[in-house]
């Protein structure tokens, strides 16, 4: 059997987006039960974990973003709240019936409940096994605080596939009715994009015309999806990319503190508990070339929406296997 060389900085690039996508909902608690946050010592664009010190670039920004509108600032108190939450089931018994106009809530509820899918039913030392990728995560007792915590927080659901499906596509569907835009988003990964291929590509494209943090991450998904078979969307850059979107969720508005999926993911499955930015979290597991990369292609990507390229953010032509 002929061993394939697999280039460097594709490994690392590879590995990043492997946990950038294992990463979930953000998850630490607020208030006199939460955990001790991280440090915030050090300067923006320089921070050290143990011995090693990250050097992030300085660089410009390419694209002017508004002020966050009242509406966004609204948007952010749900998700805080719900990712803050104590005890997640008793939130949802508490929301499931109470009147959502827009389907945020909806919407949200059914990210975070998916998300406990891999707390339930086991108990924080076999999850700590399981999830542990180096060392120094089995080592650490910030990371055994976090595991604790989604342990606890998502106590009230049931392990069993069907029952928690049952509740989040309960949830999903309620928020699509109300017509949440990245709910739309998330359904063109399914039916609705398979039905008719180029009604999803034009609905994406007049969702990404006026994008919002949750937009952007469910087309991310959907544009991978969709593009999967294409050559032109392989190999590092392809990894790269699947970065770079979740960045330009941050430019957007997104989590992107040490609260955030990618830093708090980082702490559970490497051990590096001391971040506070998701660029941080991305040179924890991979380089700064990786770091790099990311940012011109985030940038690239914000410029291509602001100027409606659509082709340029990934709408080719569907490739169409032999």
């Amino acid at each position: 059997m002929k061993r394939i060389a697999v280039p460097a900085l594709v490994a690392a690039v590879a590995i990043v987006a492997a946990i950038w996508w294992l990463a979930l909902t953000r998850f630490i608690p607020t208030g006199e039960n939460a955990p001790p946050q991280a440090s915030t010592r050090g300067t923006p664009a320089s921070r050290a974990t143990g011995s090693e010190v990250i050097a992030l670039p300085e660089q410009p920004r390419v694209v002017a973003l508004p002020t966050p509108s009242p509406a966004v600032l609204a948007t952010q108190l749900t998700r805080d709240q719900i990712r803050d939450a104590l005890d997640l089931r008793a939130l949802y018994e508490r929301m499931k019936d109470m009147p959502d106009p827009t389907g945020e809530r909806s919407y949200r509820l059914a990210e975070a409940i998916f998300h406990c899918s891999a707390f339930v039913d086991s108990s924080a030392e076999d999850l700590g096994r399981r999830l542990a990728l180096t060392k120094a995560a089995l080592e650490s007792p910030r990371r055994q605080e976090l595991l604790n915590f989604m342990v606890e927080r998502c106590k009230g659901f049931s392990g069993n596939p069907a029952a928690l499906r049952e509740i989040t596509q309960a949830l999903h569907r309620r928020a699509e009715a109300a017509g949440y835009p990245a709910e739309i988003a998330r359904s063109l990964r399914f039916e609705a994009g398979s039905r008719d291929p180029d009604r999803a590509d034009q609905t994406a494209t007049l969702l990404l015309a006026n994008p919002d943090p949750d937009v952007v991450h469910e087309l991310a998904q959907f544009l991978n999806l969709r593009n999967q078979r294409s050559p032109l969307h392989r190999g590092e850059d392809a990894a790269t990319r699947s970065i770079a979107w979740r960045l330009l969720e941050c430019e957007y508005g997104g989590d992107c503190g040490p609260r955030s999926q990618p830093v708090v993911m980082t702490c559970i499955v490497m051990g590096a508990c001391d971040l506070v930015r998701v660029e941080e979290a991305v040179l924890a597991q991979g380089t700064q070339a990786v770091v790099n990369n990311a940012m011109v292609m985030r940038d690239r990507l914000a410029r291509q929406i602001a100027a409606r390229d659509w082709a340029g953010v990934g709408f080719t032509e569907r490739f169409k296997a032999p």
